[in-house]
């Protein structure tokens, strides 16, 4: 049964969200954990849609610096945030729109150490641009039967995709023989700032509908330019994953 301690203040701020969702899919999203991994370019998006949604408790990992070049895509930053850290900047901004929130900072990259269990964890969301990154999450979110959605883009290309259990096809199932410096970036392709918001704003969709939902099948969307098309992937049968107890 959820916990129905929705303030007065919370039932009119999420009231047109409510009108269409219903009382105890607010109460899901209050009481889910999320855990982001990245509040660079994806996640300077995904973390303020999830903050107005109501997500209750936002952890965020990020250990890099803010850059000018950073600016003309990642919105939630100012020009006075230059220098300073990612993580603790997205902080402050997520409690300013958001006062009814918990917002927890870590201001260094995220590590498969850094989360012995993810049992207090609802969902993770995974926009880094490291590769070796995704593969952690993805293989600590199965291990833990907690659903991750991984995201990545760079010039006129990108994908999210929603893991969500071992009998599914996993992030590892698509990536897990690609080599991270054969991958295109922003910094060496560029990038267009809405396009990067499109797919933030999708993964931040996904994130929302499965704590909604919980039961949501797992899926593989994929960006092209203007375009976006659902791929149905087939689990690796000798993919690491199938191996994680």
């Amino acid at each position: 049964m959820l916990p129905t301690n929705l303030t007065k203040a919370e039932l009119e701020r999420y009231s047109r969200q409510i009108l269409l969702l219903g009382g105890d899919a607010q109460r899901r999203l209050k009481n889910a954990h999320v855990l982001v991994v990245g509040a660079g370019g994806l996640g300077a998006t995904t973390l303020p849609l999830l903050a107005a949604s109501g997500v209750g408790c936002i952890e965020i990992f990020d250990g890099d610096a803010i850059e000018t070049s950073n600016l003309g895509r990642q919105w939630i930053y100012s020009d006075d945030a230059v220098g300073k850290n990612k993580a603790s900047e997205a902080r402050a901004f997520l409690q300013s729109i958001n006062p009814h929130i918990e917002v927890i900072a870590h201001d260094s990259m995220f590590e498969a150490g850094n989360f012995s269990s993810l049992e207090k964890i609802t969902l993770v969301c995974e926009g880094s641009d490291n590769l070796a990154s995704k593969f952690a999450v993805n293989d600590l979110a199965l291990r833990a039967k907690v659903p991750a959605v991984i995201s990545s883009l760079a010039a006129a290309q990108g994908h999210t995709m929603l893991v969500n259990g071992v009998e599914n096809a996993c992030y590892r199932c698509v990536f897990d023989e690609v080599d991270q410096s054969s991958l295109p970036s922003c910094a060496g392709e560029g990038i267009l700032t809405t396009f990067v918001g499109f797919i933030a704003a999708h993964a931040a969709h996904t994130a929302i509908t499965q704590i909604i939902t919980t039961d949501r099948e797992a899926g593989f969307w994929v960006f092209e330019k203007n375009h976006c098309r659902s791929v149905r992937i087939k689990r690796r049968i000798d993919c690491i994953h199938h191996n994680i107890p």
